[in-house]
């Protein structure tokens, strides 16, 4: 529709990226365009269209010289059925497990006979538009531990994860846990989330309890932040997304990263959509401080 209006009115349209307005708002929001040192945004939601018009859903970008660079992502995995994979957390355990035989005992419940048969059939036969949804990772983990497999109203499965974890940490602490699913094998910017599905399973295996592995997966995902920032020498951190709405993973990033970052989070906007028209235009703003446009 924009470009429609901008023919129509003989205007120039400038394309910004959803994540890159997600950034743009919270660097707007706390008036650090005109920074000098790099600052580590942290972009996650549940979906967001890229450049190359993939969906995009976890991001980190180091903005500095008026410029964005992206260094860090969840790794991409299958997009099933479009929408409905937002409505079925169900769907996004089985596209990010389904391929683990492990995995097989606990998610084949979740489907009837001819479910399973006609999505591992679709799995298979490749070609799906690709994902790095943080929103739908969360609704996989929440499907994987039997919180939620089909949604009543948006995030109500990240919700159920969330208050899982703030009951283990409202017993524990917030400092409690010191291990997290990264493993030594984290060699890779990139987050898998296979392999934490993964690792999630050997826990249920063990008989690990429920409020302890949604809780270790929230402080993976601080720990991942950590790692990201530390080799990029960034010292300032900035959060925004609709996954940022999540209180237990903002007490989290300030009881463990606030000694050693700056961290930036909305204040007077939503991290969800409603701050990317702002962002828009500070976007804009940096694009013209580039020189980019007039």
């Amino acid at each position: 529709y924009g470009s429609q209006l901008a023919k129509e009115w003989n205007i120039p349209i400038e394309l910004i990226p959803h994540h890159q307005a997600h950034f743009s708002a919270i660097l707007g929001e706390h008036n650090l365009i005109n920074i000098d040192e790099p600052i580590l945004g942290v972009i996650w939601d549940g979906a967001g269209l890229g450049e190359d018009d993939s969906i995009l859903g976890s991001e980190f970008f180091i903005y500095q010289d008026s410029a964005f660079s992206r260094c860090a992502r969840l790794s991409n995995f299958d997009l099933m059925l479009g929408d409905k994979m937002a409505k079925e957390p169900r769907l996004s355990a089985l596209s990010l497990a389904h391929d683990l035989p492990e995995a097989n005992d606990i998610l084949q419940k979740k489907f009837s006979d001819t479910e399973w048969k006609v999505y591992i059939k679709k799995l298979k036969s490749g070609g799906h538009v690709q994902t790095s949804s943080m929103g739908r990772l969360f609704d996989a983990v929440a499907s994987l531990i039997g919180l939620n497999d089909k949604q009543s109203f948006e995030g109500e499965a990240a919700m159920s994860l969330e208050v899982l974890a703030r009951r283990y940490y409202r017993k524990h602490g917030l400092t409690s846990l010191q291990h997290n699913y990264l493993g030594e094998d984290f060699s890779n910017v990139n987050l898998s989330g296979r392999k934490l599905m993964k690792a999630i399973i050997k826990d249920l295996a063990k008989g690990i309890q429920k409020d302890k592995i949604a809780a270790k997966f929230h402080i993976t995902l601080i720990q991942w932040i950590s790692n990201i920032a530390n080799p990029k020498a960034c010292k300032k951190i900035a959060f925004s997304g609709g996954v940022f709405q999540n209180g237990l993973l903002v007490d989290l990033a300030i009881q463990h990263l606030s000694k050693d970052y700056e961290l930036y989070f909305h204040e007077q906007l939503s991290p969800n959509d409603e701050n990317i028209s702002f962002g828009q235009l500070i976007y804009h703003q940096i694009s013209r401080k580039r020189g980019e446009i007039d």
